[in-house]
């Protein structure tokens, strides 16, 4: 039986004839998340075929024992809806009626199904943390609207199931213009979120896709915009202050052992979970979110909000996770004064001193403590090395005198514990601008292969080392070339004080960006300085491409210029 497919949002321009994507990449065995069995029906002979299947990731996996290629499908871009087969002519009792589920991919559909409605349904729970369901009035009933942004509306909604609330974040299909940036900007934002499991952070619970509208179900968070607050109270105490700041780094330590950036931080993207409550606050809105990339190979390359960005963003430096450190720092100078840490009379004078890193400590001493004023220096220090981790930033002074000591020894419990292996612990090449310099451009995770696998499943233990070739890695790889005979390495330490004063104070920024060819011409004055040698050194100009011309923010902050203002 055909059955009509209208095209999904997440397809692919250019639709492959198969359903199933091939690979000949290796599965880490310890990562597969569930391990199934689903039943098929060949089409040519009629015949039930079992075939074995795991949720790896965001991929559906179909396991083909010593086989070189591996068959696979992106969850995160696939529909799936619950179905049920009844032939009372089949010859076994079992395959007479039988559940299941379809999964749609690329107006490509396949039906699996499986032994009980019981195990049917434990697949199905494990398939909707990935896939788009198709059934969201029926599972739901909007009550009302609770918000309204650029890109989509958030209205209150219950489930009919269990009659729980819940905030659906609703996206309107034929508002999204430019359809092909869109659609990976909000791919994006799903996979973030699905990764996201931290009271600290807004959850996602269920993703959805009709003809018209895309539904992103998510905690229903009661106690409104920390915005709000800051409005009607202006400033607060600075244990009031450590209370929030300390959630507030406690989640971006989780985010950041993830990888991830949120690269977004402003009041309004933190609501209070209950009225009232500020320390139990979490942080929504992963719009602008992406995972760490050491290139800089982000799809928005300059974003944020002016007034909470870090000034290398503004510079068009590479950066990492100490960004969203610089945006607390930020939103800790708010809370406390009530007003903007960078003083200026106009919006575009507090650009161009959030741009230079120009903070107004001076008008702030007399009103903090001196621990308050410490930590706010090491939060909004200029060059990223010097900021401190989430991990380090709790354990400062301010906080133990501001905290009651159950709840200070409670985020400092695992301190004396290793980091994390996927955390960015070092900020890497921020002040060498947009040179790129990176100590190693591959990731070796070593690991040992398990005793049975198969061709598939298999753990790689010599991984080849993976170069990306970028501007920035052509350029420092012949760089490095030249200092292969010799016992002085480059290093971000042996170049740091020589670019300590690249801080263009008058210039302004010209689309955010600082001109590229003084930064690089400056690099090479540095090579030559440290290795003598009759060739010249290979500098790569770099151009700005049309693609890095990405609008710098998505959406408009909501900050009044009152409050940006104020001095």
């Amino acid at each position: 039986m055909q059955i009509k497919i209208d095209r999904s949002f997440f397809d692919e321009q250019t639709i492959d004839s198969s359903f199933w994507e091939k690979s000949i990449s290796q599965i880490n065995i310890d990562k597969i998340d569930y391990q199934f069995i689903f039943f098929e029906k060949s089409q040519k002979t009629g015949i039930w075929v079992s075939r074995n299947y795991a949720i790896y990731g965001s991929k559906l996996i179909k396991l083909r024992p010593n086989k070189k290629t591996l068959h696979q499908i992106n969850l995160n871009k696939s529909r799936i809806e619950q179905i049920k087969y009844k032939n009372d002519q089949e010859k076994e009792s079992c395959n007479r009626k039988k559940y299941g589920i379809r999964i749609v991919r690329n107006q490509k559909c396949r039906e699996f199904y499986s032994r009980s409605q019981e195990i049917n349904q434990k697949i199905w729970e494990e398939l909707k943390k990935q896939s788009l369901q198709i059934t969201f009035k029926q599972d739901y009933d909007i009550q009302k609207l609770i918000g309204k942004g650029n890109f989509a509306k958030v209205y209150l909604c219950n489930k009919k199931s269990n009659k729980l609330q819940f905030a659906v974040k609703v996206f309107e299909k034929s508002k999204m213009i430019n359809t092909e940036t869109d659609r990976l900007a909000l791919l994006k934002e799903i996979s973030i979120l699905r990764k996201l499991n931290y009271k600290g952070l807004i959850k996602l619970h269920e993703v959805y896709e009709d003809e018209t509208h895309i539904y992103l179900v998510q905690d229903y968070l009661q106690g409104g915009e920390l915005y709000q607050h800051i409005k009607k109270n202006q400033k607060l105490p600075e244990n009031i202050v450590a209370g929030v700041i300390a959630t507030i780094l406690k989640s971006l330590e989780y985010l950041h052992k993830n990888n991830i950036l949120h690269r977004d931080l402003k009041p309004e993207n933190m609501i209070l979970r209950k009225k009232g409550v500020l320390e139990d606050i979490v942080i929504t809105d992963f719009g602008l979110a992406d995972f760490y990339d050491p290139f800089g190979n982000y799809m928005f390359q300059r974003c944020g909000t002016p007034g909470f960005v870090a000034p290398e963003v503004l510079q068009d430096k590479l950066y990492d996770s100490k960004v969203d450190i610089f945006s607390v720092g930020c939103l800790m100078y708010l809370l406390l004064t009530g007003k903007s840490p960078f003083k200026g009379s106009s919006y575009d004078e507090i650009v161009m001193r959030n741009f230079n890193c120009k903070v107004d400590y001076q008008s702030i001493e007399s009103i903090v403590s001196i621990q308050c004023l410490q930590l706010l220096k090491l939060l909004l220090h200029r060059r990223p090395s010097q900021r401190p981790t989430p991990n380090e930033a709790l354990k400062q002074e301010w906080f133990q005198i501001n905290l009651d000591k159950q709840r200070y020894l409670e985020l400092n419990n695992n301190a004396e514990q290793g980091q994390s292996t996927k955390e960015i612990t070092k900020s890497i090449s921020n002040d060498i601008g947009s040179c790129g310099y990176t100590k190693y451009f591959s990731c070796i995770q070593p690991c040992g292969i398990p005793e049975f696998c198969t061709a598939q499943i298999s753990i790689i233990n010599n991984k080849q080392d993976a170069s990306i070739y970028t501007p920035q890695y052509a350029m420092m790889q012949s760089i490095q070339e030249q200092f292969k005979d010799s016992e002085k390495l480059i290093s971000i330490r042996n170049l740091e004080d020589d670019f300590g004063d690249m801080i263009f104070e008058d210039e302004p920024p010209q689309s955010h960006k600082l001109p590229q060819y003084q930064l690089i011409g400056k690099l090479k004055k540095v090579v030559d300085q440290n290795h003598s040698t009759n060739q010249a050194s290979q500098i790569l100009l770099l151009k700005t491409s049309q693609q890095d011309q990405t609008i710098f923010n998505r959406s408009q902050p909501k900050i009044d210029n009152e409050l940006l203002k104020q001095s």
